[in-house]
């Protein structure tokens, strides 16, 4: 048995799946329903709590899910690029990262996936009654049939100290010099410099 969280339409869903051997995604992409055991539903309007020894849910119910367990065989993993993604799905709107081949897009590599697309550094954002929660996890697997919207998120770059351009500097009057003494123009105590004396007419 695995434990398992989903994100229902309009209920958080808790509790065990018996599953096989292999990937999570591949064996929730082989079913179109789930029968979970000691379930308990967390509704969205109010928060309530409803326990059921037994639930059998369509997989298109599900909007999202994590589940704890294997991540497959080693092996079969391929060196992948990512991209920062949000995702809108149900009441829902998810952050996170979508893997790709180092020789494909990403973001077109998810459109030919089947019903669950991974993300990794995932967050999910939603309403639970009069609280807005927000709830990090490694790893989800998103209903790719239920998004709403699919979409890249720009990454701010770093701006380092010294790559950034910097204005040249101006000396104020009776500014200090890197000596210490005083700039021409100035005297000691903040008096002015006498103007020069006008020259004389010359016969």
């Amino acid at each position: 048995m695995v434990e398992i969280d989903a994100y229902a339409a309009d209920c958080r869903v808790h509790g065990q799946v018996e599953f096989g051997e292999g990937r999570v995604s591949d064996q929730l992409n082989r079913t179109t329903e789930l029968l979970i055991r000691d379930a308990r539903l967390e509704g969205l309007a109010n928060g309530h709590v409803v326990a059921m020894p037994e639930l059998t849910i369509a997989r298109d119910e599900l909007c999202a899910v994590i589940v704890s367990g294997t991540r497959g065989d080693a092996a079969r993993r391929l060196h992948t690029q990512t991209t920062r993604v949000e995702v809108e799905v149900g009441p829902y709107r998810i952050e996170g990262r979508v893997h790709g081949t180092s020789t494909s897009e990403p973001l077109g590599w998810v459109l030919r996936q089947a019903a669950w697309v991974p993300l990794t550094e995932a967050r999910v954002m939603y309403r639970c009654g009069e609280n807005d929660v927000s709830e990090e996890m490694a790893t989800l697997l998103v209903n790719r049939h239920l998004m709403r919207s699919f979409r890249a998120v720009e990454e701010a770059g770093l701006d380092l100290p010294w790559e950034s351009p910097r204005a040249p500097k101006t000396s104020a009057l009776g500014a200090i010099g890197s000596a210490g003494t005083p700039r021409e123009g100035t005297r000691p105590g903040g008096e002015q410099a006498d103007p020069p004396a006008p020259s004389k007419p010359t016969t």
